[in-house]
């Protein structure tokens, strides 16, 4: 079995979760033949050696591009191109062979369309601008056109049903999976919280900072680490500024060892109002954190009371609540961490992703003979 992995941008979730399954798929006796498609840049994020195929499509509009991408699958001729990001998924749509099958994994909804898709928080029941709207068009014309779309989550499958009307019988959920790695020894007492994202507004950084200034205020000794980058980041860096006392909020900047950095932590804290299945998200609690995240999109899918804690998205009080209740209780922490470690180990691993990749690629090329 020969399978390519298409990829046009080279960071963010799509990416991550791409070179874990090629790392993964391309250790296993008898494996499928894989390479990955995209920009040379990918070279920097891990890929295992000679699995990338280099390749840039810019944009939607990048002609040369796309032709680049007919060439080099032209000649490594794939039974199966699997689509790991929209932009990935279009050039498929549109250029594959006929007898190629097309998968496209739907990692998410951008915020300008999020109303339609979100069942909770300040961004549920917007209408989405021309922008959005001629996104969601888009995506229900590729959905229709590639052979099956991987729906990471329970939630998205039933968005891309519902709202883009993919037909049901090429749908299938695939939950993301991440590396198991050791595990942090627990601690009894929490003095350090720690996110992971991009600084949109989606990520709802500021609300974090927020809700992290009040907790800390009669708190003096607690820590917050911020990594990251993006547009919101010289709001939350003013909302600092302005606190009086309190504890320490540290901006990292773009980590490319995000996880390593975690290993600093004693909370995670995921406040997004825009999220489907987060790897920052496993990736966290495969490494024993206690977790806290806003209940939106599929997170409930992984994370509950069970073995972390869920806030409303978007709601300082909420989160402030949540991160008071982690400092207050001794042991707290060290029990939903342990639990959120056997939950990813149990269920959301790599390794079992990859099984359902290949169960599925296995599915299609049979129905094609």
């Amino acid at each position: 079995m020969k399978v390519v992995f298409l990829l046009t941008q080279d960071r963010g979730g799509p990416v991550d979760l791409t070179v874990s399954l090629a790392a993964e798929l391309a250790g296993r006796a008898g494996g499928p033949e894989l390479t990955v498609v995209g920009p040379g840049s990918l070279s920097r994020t891990g890929l295992p050696d000679g699995l990338l195929a280099p390749v840039h499509v810019r944009a939607k509009t990048d002609l040369r591009g796309f032709a680049a991408v007919r060439a080099m699958l032209a000649g490594l001729a794939p039974d199966i191109i699997h689509a790991q990001d929209r932009r990935a998924g279009l050039v498929s749509s549109l250029i594959a062979s006929p007898k190629t099958a097309v998968v496209l994994t739907f990692h998410g909804v951008p915020d300008s369309a999020a109303g339609r898709w979100v069942q909770a928080g300040p961004l549920r029941g917007r209408r989405p601008g021309l922008s959005g709207g001629s996104r969601l068009v888009a995506d229900a014309l590729v959905a229709r056109r590639v052979t099956c779309t991987v729906a990471p989550s329970r939630a998205m499958a039933g968005f891309l049903r519902r709202e883009l009307r993919a037909p049901a019988a090429r749908l299938r959920v695939i939950h993301n999976g991440v590396a198991i790695r050791s595990c942090r020894q627990p601690v009894d007492s929490v003095r350090t919280f720690a996110t992971v994202g991009s600084f949109e507004p989606c990520k709802a950084t500021p609300v974090l900072v927020r809700a992290f200034l009040e907790v800390s205020a009669s708190r003096p000794g607690l820590r917050l680490t911020m990594i990251g980058d993006g547009p919101d980041r010289a709001r939350c860096e003013e909302l600092v500024r302005q606190a009086r006392g309190g504890g320490t909020v540290e901006f990292t900047g773009y980590r490319s060892d995000a996880t390593t950095q975690l290993e600093h932590a004693d909370v995670f804290v995921l406040p997004s109002v825009n999220e489907n299945l987060p790897l920052a998200l496993l990736q966290a609690m495969a490494a024993g954190l206690p977790c806290i995240a806003a209940a939106v999109g599929g997170i409930p899918e992984v994370l509950d009371n069970g073995c972390g804690m869920l806030v409303a998205p978007g709601d300082v009080g909420s989160l402030r609540a949540a991160m008071e209740r982690m400092v207050a209780e001794p042991g707290l922490g060290a029990a939903l961490g342990a639990a959120a470690r056997h939950r990813v180990v149990d269920r959301f691993s790599v390794s079992r992703c990859a099984d359902e990749h290949q169960r599925l690629w296995s599915e299609m090329l049979g129905r094609r003979r």
